[in-house]
């Protein structure tokens, strides 16, 4: 799947202080990204501002299956732990059309407020699950003074969440530092649970070389976003935008899609 729902790290992309001149490039450039991936994606994780009218407007007569977010953009920093706050009616993200949400959680199991980061996937979850709806949930960990020394915090984290009951349709996990780690994932999150890999914005090279750990280890496919389109908005010519539009792109996407079917087969 192609994940394009970055909403405020994708502005920071424009450098435009008038918000109608911000939506529109934001728009048009997901358009240009899913116009591109259109062929060779199997689904798409959007946000509801920018991501879905592009996805409209490629899509007219409908088109794959899309996640929407349901978090707000970015988190509250309260005394250096992070808080992610939620925007989105899940049942107005089901009349939109979607056939799933997607929940980012920041997360450190050592800090004293991981039990409100739990408690905001539960309540997530339930709702999801209420209107029908599949959750990916999305666990992105960060480092706090309070870590134990040796602990991985990917692992740690995922053990909290299942320890309490929490088990949402398809874990998204970032890379959790080696390929023993990603099979400690695999056995954590059992036959159960899918869980796919996410890019947390690492260079291409690297992804690739992530992902055949985890989906050797039993990872079920990936949800990639930046570390397949990021350089796109380094370029100025607009050859080598269409270039990398329709050649790197696509090819990087056939490329992590050939990974993950040859550890399936």
């Amino acid at each position: 799947m192609f994940a394009l729902d970055h909403r405020g790290s994708f502005e920071k992309m424009f450098n435009s202080k008038n918000p109608d001149d911000l939506k529109q490039k934001a728009i048009a450039s997901k358009q240009a990204l899913i116009e591109a991936t259109k062929e060779v994606m199997s689904g798409i994780l959007i946000d509801p501002e920018y991501g879905y009218p592009a996805y409209n407007n490629v899509f007219t007569n409908g088109g794959p299956p899309f996640l929407l977010c349901v978090e707000k953009s970015g988190y509250t920093d309260t005394n250096g732990e992070r808080i992610t706050e939620l925007e989105y009616d899940i049942s107005k993200l089901k009349e939109r059309g979607a056939s799933g949400v997607k929940l980012l959680i920041y997360f450190n199991p050592f800090v004293g407020s991981a039990g409100v980061q739990l408690e905001t996937a539960r309540k997530v979850l339930a709702d999801a699950h209420m209107n029908e709806l599949p959750l990916f949930l999305e666990i992105v960990t960060y480092k706090s003074p309070q870590d134990v020394e040796g602990a991985n915090l990917s692992v740690e984290s995922l053990k909290m969440f299942l320890g309490e009951g929490i088990r949402p349709d398809v874990f998204k996990l970032e890379y959790p530092g080696g390929k023993e780690e990603c099979h400690r994932i695999d056995e954590l999150v059992g036959t159960k649970t899918p869980w796919i890999l996410l890019t947390r914005g690492a260079e291409f090279d690297t992804f690739f070389e992530q992902l055949k750990d985890a989906v050797v280890a039993g990872a079920d496919g990936f949800l990639a976003g930046r570390a397949l389109w990021q350089e796109y908005f380094t370029l100025e010519d607009e050859n080598q935008k269409n270039e990398f539009l329709h050649t790197t792109l696509v090819d990087r996407f056939k490329k992590i899609s050939e990974v993950v079917r040859q550890a399936k087969q």
